[in-house]
């Protein structure tokens, strides 16, 4: 007989007996106040470029986005004095270009906060990745997974990370015909079409992967991501931009940390639960914890197209937006429904005469109430 057919009941009757006197208990790392640097910070040595990222970390009782680390002084250094100063934009990114790489240098990164806190990383070794050999999708019952190959034959690498761009088409669920300026409805011109959108977003778990147990350098068919069948993704086009690159062991021994970590959680600029030490440190407090890691090495990318003709029939569904109505409003009432139905799709006429519009919700006539834009990218087949 299972165990739990005795524990059961065990527990009820200690709960009854506790029930007067129990009180919520929220764990200290709930509750704590404390707000930590968070960096995530990368050196490309394919373009001589670097990006760092900055915030700060929340309680695991906190529900809003981390806050980005604002007006902060960013430079990477090379271990014989040259710096370059990174621009910092207003969601804690901080960018720089034209970094000479030189052969067989150290590289760290040095921040000053606005409260006058300096950051130093250790000095980091620039690792090469070898080229990604596939980038493919595998079709499953609830949906695809894209995943990636490569391999080393200088047994050199070891230790991946990937990380990932993806772009999809989608429509909204009614085209709009109308635009309405100036308290008229006029027809919507061409390029203010807005039926048709694009829409970009960015990895945000931890991808990594080791051959380190393996005879050869060889990673076979690793799952980038999931795309759920039904999902807007699919419903015309799909596009990943897959990156990788090669981590020493201290780097991938952090970010398998911290994946164990945060696998409940998300990724590394959400709430954290603990202490995971990476390799930046305040420079007159060495005690503070500092979360994240930077690192530095060459960047291989591969693209993939995923069609919706290219699925077997029984993944070509889309879960589209329910609820989506249209109206008829007389000539008369337009204007008091203007604020109510904001798209007008066509004209409702009686034989020749037009009486009113047709109408229906922006978020049924305009793809970019979620989240895309009307522009196509240039990469677009």
């Amino acid at each position: 007989m299972p165990i739990y057919r005795y524990i059961f009941p065990l527990i009820i009757c200690i709960g009854l007996l506790a029930a007067a006197c129990v009180e919520p208990y929220a764990p200290p790392a709930t509750e704590s106040t404390k707000s930590y640097l968070v960096v995530d910070g990368y050196v490309n040595s394919s373009d001589g470029s670097a990006t760092v990222k900055l915030t700060r970390s929340v309680s695991l009782a906190t529900t809003t986005a981390p806050p980005a680390e604002l007006n902060a002084i960013v430079t990477i250094e090379d271990d014989q004095g040259k710096s370059t100063a990174l621009t910092g934009d207003t969601k804690g990114n901080y960018t720089g270009t034209g970094i000479i790489i030189g052969s067989n240098r150290l590289y760290r990164v040095r921040i000053v906060t606005s409260d006058k806190q300096e950051y130093l990383s250790d000095f980091v070794t620039l690792k090469d990745s070898p080229p990604i050999d596939d980038l493919a999708w595998v079709p499953l019952n609830d949906g695809v997974d894209v995943v990636v190959s490569t391999h080393d034959d200088t047994d050199n690498s070891r230790y991946y990370q990937w990380s990932f761009d993806e772009t999809w088409e989608y429509t909204a669920v009614y085209l709009s015909g109308f635009i309405f300026e100036n308290d008229t409805l006029l027809p919507r011109p061409f390029d203010q079409y807005i039926y048709r959108c694009w829409r970009t977003t960015s990895s945000q778990n931890i991808i990594i992967a080791s051959t380190d147990q393996l005879q050869k350098d060889v990673v076979d068919k690793k799952t980038l991501t999931h795309i759920p069948a039904g999902s807007q993704k699919l419903f015309i086009k799909y596009s990943m931009l897959a990156h990788q690159r090669v981590l020493t062991r201290d780097a991938y021994d952090y970010w398998e940390q911290l994946e164990k970590t945060t696998e409940s959680l998300g990724g590394l600029f959400d709430p954290q639960p603990g202490k995971v030490s990476g390799n930046i440190h305040n420079t007159s407090n060495p005690d503070e914890p500092v979360l994240g890691y930077f690192s530095g090495g060459s960047v291989t990318s591969k693209r993939i197209f995923i069609k919706l003709g290219d699925l077997p029939n029984e993944l070509r569904r889309y879960q589209g937006q329910e609820g989506c109505m249209i109206d008829t409003v007389l000539l008369e009432d337009v204007k008091n429904f203007i604020p109510i139905y904001s798209e007008a799709l066509g004209t409702a006429t009686n034989g020749p005469i037009t009486i009113g519009y047709i109408f229906t919700s922006k978020t049924c006539a305009d793809c970019r109430t979620q989240g895309g834009v009307t522009t196509k990218p240039d990469f677009w087949q």
